[in-house]
């Protein structure tokens, strides 16, 4: 079944009142920041209006000086962030004129804040961000881990990073799943659930077994459905929908330090 592009793509993303109702133990937590401060992310936005006050740069990796793609870059005194692209280039708009704290977060590195003027003729701002080597070898190992996991399971499986899944035009987790993922859903029409949606898997209309950060998501459908993709590190979608794991950027950090080793899946 093909599925129709959505009829816009964001130009924003609110970061306030996410999910309610999930489960005690897991956490969305999505970076070093508290998101509740940056209002609206851009992604890739390409220019700002005439005459608008900015802030434009470049993030790189101050250990290899290589661009970092996917940092979280904001103002403190402004709803604004961006995130970097593939060349680690940021642009915020309609930032007032004068001195500003500007911060930038990755999973992987030490959370950077410098003060930056805002004058356009003033050159791009760069910033260097120092890795942090225990996360970044940990996610290295953690990564691979469920990788290796992935392979070994005798259904259909589908992985999305945190670049795929930041620079995508879906808000939320279900809408990325429905849209991107080869998943086809359908109203469930039998049962009572708290959730309305089913996936069509080997000829046979199931509702999905959804876990977020290897814990059951009691809410189903719907609590993916109001889970923001900024949060996430990654989906792994099993059977086209049929089994959808998220994790969210605070579980990653912590598995990274904990060279964690995900549970063995049965299908």
């Amino acid at each position: 079944m093909t599925k129709p592009l959505p009829a816009a793509p964001r130009r924003s993303r609110c970061s306030r009142g996410f999910v309610h109702g999930l489960l005690a133990s897991a956490s969305l937590a999505a970076l070093p920041l508290s998101l509740t401060t940056a209002a609206r992310v851009a992604a890739q936005e390409p220019d700002c209006d005439e005459d608008q006050p900015y802030i434009v740069g470049f993030v790189i990796d101050a250990g290899t000086e290589s661009p970092l793609a996917s940092v979280l870059v904001w103002v403190e005194s402004s709803p604004q962030a961006s995130l970097t692209t593939d060349n680690g280039r940021f642009l915020i708009c309609d930032v007032r004129s004068g001195s500003h704290l500007v911060q930038a977060a990755r999973l992987g590195y030490d959370t950077l804040a410098v003060q930056v003027e805002v004058d356009p003729s003033v050159e791009p701002v760069r910033l260097r961000m120092e890795p942090d080597p225990i996360v970044l070898e940990g996610l290295e190992i953690v990564t691979d881990r469920f990788e290796r996991r992935r392979r070994a399971v005798a259904v259909p499986v589908r992985a999305f990073d945190q670049e795929e899944l930041a620079r995508s035009n879906y808000w939320s987790a279900a809408e990325f799943v429905d849209m991107q993922a080869g998943a086809i859903t359908v109203r469930c029409t039998t049962g009572t659930s708290v959730t309305d949606t089913c996936v069509y898997d080997r000829g046979r209309i199931v509702r999905p077994r959804i876990f977020l950060d290897e814990a059951p998501l009691l809410g189903g459908w719907d609590e993916l459905a109001s889970l923001p993709t900024s949060h996430l590190y990654m989906i792994e979608v099993y059977r086209r929908g049929a089994h959808i794991r998220a994790y969210t950027h605070h579980f990653m950090a912590r598995a990274a330090k904990t060279r964690l080793a995900p549970f063995p899946l049965w299908f």
